[in-house]
């Protein structure tokens, strides 16, 4: 029987759907094992497919981890607009609405988080992984640049590198740390303790709006923050 599933995914994993396949059993191998327990070799046995197959689509497993990577970004950035979008509609703060976009995309699918941010056999040159990485940025940078009143960046996706020059960078840095910080927190079990029977999403439901608020309130506006410069 254990043999029965992949010879019957093996007719249908195949063209377009293949890729799709590799994706969804690499996802699958992530949440059971990590990073340190995937290979090619076992997602191509979980898609049905030889081994060999997948390399049509991906090439190797940086290829894969680097597909996985780009649809991690998408992930964020799709949140975050969207946050954005019903923050305000409803008068709430926009960067205190990304961030909570931010930490629930990654419990949502802790694996592709994991491998988004690490430094296994990814290929951080690949256009579309690129294309998606500075899109999910530029979000964060246009946010905290709004909430501190800042005008917004020249096209600001068309050159990435001009961000290590953006005056509002280490703003930027304090917001994407903390969020950043707090899902891998809640996704290391390292805050269950506090968590109690409800859970991590209870938790960051009870926490959440007061944290993010404040987030958002440490992060002054530029001419405040230019006076105090002043007068060090």
């Amino acid at each position: 029987m254990a043999e029965a599933t992949p010879r019957a995914a093996r007719g249908h994993y195949h063209h377009g759907a293949l890729r799709q396949a590799m994706i969804a059993a690499a996802e699958e191998v992530l949440a059971e094992r990590g990073l340190g327990g995937f290979t090619l070799r076992e997602c191509a046995r979980r898609a049905g497919v030889s081994p060999a197959a997948p390399a049509h689509h991906f090439g190797n497993l940086t290829g894969l981890l680097t597909a996985i990577a780009t649809l991690g970004f998408d992930d964020l950035a799709t949140a975050m607009e969207a946050a954005v979008t019903a923050a305000q509609a409803e008068g709430r703060s926009r960067l205190a609405a990304i961030a909570r976009a931010y930490v629930e995309t990654a419990l949502a699918n802790p694996g592709r988080f994991r491998v988004v941010f690490g430094q296994r056999g990814m290929d951080r040159l690949d256009p579309a992984f690129r294309a998606a990485a500075t899109r999910a940025f530029g979000i964060l940078v246009r946010e905290v640049r709004l909430s501190r009143g800042s005008p917004p960046l020249h096209r600001p996706g068309e050159k990435p590198a001009a961000y290590a020059l953006d005056p509002d960078l280490p703003e930027v840095l304090l917001a994407w740390s903390a969020v950043h910080g707090l899902s891998t927190l809640l996704i290391d079990g390292a805050l269950d303790f506090l968590a109690g029977e409800g859970g991590r999403q209870a938790f960051l439901d009870r926490h959440a709006a007061r944290l993010f608020a404040l987030l958002a309130s440490a992060l002054p506006a530029t001419e405040g923050l230019a006076k105090d410069n002043a007068h060090d």
